[in-house]
């Protein structure tokens, strides 16, 4: 492997074991509906040897423990020792873009692996670091590609939907959510993904309607009620607002986020 890389997963993990916390912060859209357990590679297509299963096996419980920057060092040094297992590199993707690094991630994977791109997941994961890194186009280039390779995963109509949602195309980002669920039907983070959409569209209230019934089906989801609770605050309704971000939120944190819902008192209307 390239010094480039070796210094990358060096950086990596001289961060997650120097007691540098990551703040990650709840966004409006969530490009799955996995947690980090879930994403974390399955079993290897070729046998690994002892090293390289330890390896794995911190790597998975770096990823689920959601210490990224650990999990992205661990799985770079795996690439390095399977160079041709696009599982691997599609993890430390993943991670990388987690730890905010997704810029880095893809320069790499563009000028040293573009030749792993053939493998769907792997163009999968490189099209959520483009969206990440402010490239949408080509992140809905790349997406298109992965929907070809895999019509049926509802993951990529999920994330072309998120997609055209940052460049503004939001009748055609509810139509990729709608495919979305008809493959994964009552799946809650991508109902949330389409009801931010419609909120965004102007379309309040079946906005609300949507987030309701995602809140309904993922009581675990704090993403999803949060952003429940600012649609409860832009339609005027401050109360249902604040009793819902109070189930997550401490005092100092609620009324922060209560001092930002209030600036959207005037703007809905208030019909409830």
């Amino acid at each position: 492997m390239p010094g480039s890389f070796r210094l990358i997963c060096d950086r990596l993990l001289t961060r997650a074991t120097s007691g540098v916390v990551l703040m990650l912060v709840l966004t409006a859209c969530q490009t799955t509906a996995e947690s980090t357990a879930g994403a974390a590679v399955g079993q290897p297509s070729e046998p690994m040897i002892a090293e390289q299963a330890t390896f794995l096996e911190a790597a998975r419980g770096a990823e689920k423990s959601r210490n990224y920057d650990q999990a992205a060092a661990l799985y770079g040094r795996l690439f390095e020792r399977r160079p041709t297992d696009p599982d691997i590199l599609a993890a430390f993707i993943r991670n990388m873009r987690y730890s905010g690094r997704a810029q880095e991630v893809v320069n790499y994977t563009a000028t040293k692996t573009p030749h792993m791109l053939d493998d769907a997941n792997v163009k999968f994961e490189y099209a959520k670091a483009l969206l990440a890194s402010g490239r949408e186009g080509e992140a809905l280039t790349a997406l298109q590609e992965s929907h070809a390779q895999t019509p049926d995963k509802w993951q990529v109509h999920s994330a072309i939907g998120i997609t055209l949602d940052t460049m503004e195309r939001y009748g055609e980002a509810q139509a990729a959510y709608a495919r979305a669920l008809r493959l994964s039907p009552r799946n809650a983070v991508v109902m949330n993904n389409q009801a931010m959409s419609l909120a965004s569209a102007g379309r309040l209230a079946e906005a609300i309607s949507v987030l309701e019934r995602a809140a309904g089906l993922n009581r675990t989801n704090v993403n999803i009620r949060q952003n429940l609770a600012l649609l409860y605050a832009i339609d005027g309704n401050m109360e249902r607002a604040r009793a819902l971000a109070a189930m997550d939120l401490g005092i100092e944190e609620l009324e922060t986020n209560l001092s930002f819902y209030r600036r959207f008192e005037s703007v809905g209307g208030g019909a409830r």
